[in-house]
């Protein structure tokens, strides 16, 4: 393995650095163990409650309860198993640039399953939230709907976004002035010339997500420089290795 290769990879914690450390996905712990660990990137999800609340969580329902059409009152009644609240976009916000690092916040916004004006609103509110809180250069945007990435983007045109959904060429992706591809690590497997169009065309380029070494040498091998994963520490570790 070039020594280079492992230079250039970034390691992301897949919903925070949980997995590896017996956390709840989506906490505030988590990412503070992403951030502990001088993780590259710590990614999240993004959904919006009945009331018009921003919370980070991944599926649609939060212990049985459909997010979108529940308060987050009603929602938070129910803690993640360290005790926390369901935590709010704005305090996971805060959490993860309240010290210099250099951990970027990797922001997926899941679209709604009922409504979509909800994904337009969620949207805008959280890049106002971000620029609020004056924290825009340190958030990445990704995200399986192309219109969410396309409504960062008009709104504020210098944002960082990937689409994570594989059905645009890289002639498209460029067309809509994505930043780049964040794409299932098996859809570079079944080509492995897209990264290197991708790296011509100028596109940042991730894969997620990546849990075997084996398929994270394949992805170094391709020129893939974001890796998201929920094993960070000991992709972490792996990496160290081969640059000694």
């Amino acid at each position: 393995m070039n020594t280079s290769n492992a230079q250039q990879t970034k390691i992301i914690a897949h919903r925070g650095a949980w997995k590896e450390f017996n956390l709840p996905e989506n906490s505030i712990a988590s990412l503070a163990k992403a951030i502990e660990l001088k993780c590259d990137g710590a990614e999240f999800d993004v959904r919006m409650t009945k009331d018009g609340v921003l919370v980070v969580n991944h599926d649609p329902v939060y212990f049985g309860d459909t997010i979108q059409t529940n308060t987050y009152a009603y929602l938070n009644r129910n803690k993640l198993a360290n005790g926390e609240d369901l935590p709010t976009l704005e305090q996971y916000f805060l959490a993860g640039t309240k010290d210099k690092h250099k951990t970027a916040l990797i922001c997926e916004i899941k679209a709604a399953i009922l409504d979509k004006e909800q994904d337009e609103k969620a949207t805008l509110e959280t890049i106002a939230l971000a620029k609020k809180l004056r924290i825009e250069k340190r958030i990445v945007y990704i995200s399986f709907s192309k219109d969410i990435l396309l409504w960062i983007k008009e709104k504020q045109p210098k944002a960082t976004v990937l689409y994570l959904e594989s059905d645009l060429t890289i002639d498209e992706v460029l067309q809509h002035h994505l930043n780049g591809i964040n794409f299932n690590f098996g859809v570079f497997k079944k080509n492995n010339q897209l990264s290197e169009a991708a790296k011509k065309a100028g596109l940042m380029i991730g894969s997620w997500t990546v849990n075997e070494l084996s398929d994270l040498t394949i992805l170094q091998n391709q020129g893939v420089e974001w890796i998201t994963t929920n094993h960070p520490q000991q992709f972490q570790n792996y990496l160290k290795g081969q640059k000694n």
